[in-house]
């Protein structure tokens, strides 16, 4: 009985710590600044970027990408992104993000010139913080 339990135990342990590996997003690597531009839909471009350089900021950010579900395949767009948001990293890489918010009733949307497909970010708390930054 005793041999039955830690074995359960054991199973439990390993599939959290699985979960907890395999469900993490792309962005594990926290950028240095990013450069953030709003699309202008009466000039149809991309404003100036405006840079966020603080941490504490980025970090936020970065860990409410992680948050969101990535989904193959693609999606039928038919208006520009609200907002492109260059990540640039301490070794001199950049990555691009396309956001598209209230892409849905419930979600935003938003992918990454390093990744295939999509990024589902929906009502958890996570939107509200990267609402909160790019004001």
């Amino acid at each position: 009985m005793k041999r039955l339990l830690f074995v359960l135990l054991l199973l439990g342990v390993l599939l959290l710590t699985a979960d907890f590996v395999f469900s993490s997003n792309d962005f594990k690597e926290v950028p240095l600044r990013l450069e953030m531009s709003a699309y202008d839909y009466a000039n149809e471009e991309f404003e100036e970027a405006f840079v966020i350089d603080d941490q504490q900021e980025i970090e936020n950010f970065t860990a409410s990408l992680n948050k969101a579900n990535h989904k193959n395949g693609s999606y039928e767009l038919s208006r520009q992104p609200d907002y492109s948001i260059v990540m640039v990293y301490n070794n001199g890489s950049i990555d691009t993000l396309r956001l598209w918010l209230n892409f849905d009733t419930d979600l935003d949307l938003f992918n990454s010139d390093k990744t295939d497909g999509h990024y589902r970010l929906k009502n958890d708390g996570a939107r509200e913080v990267i609402r909160e930054i790019l004001e």
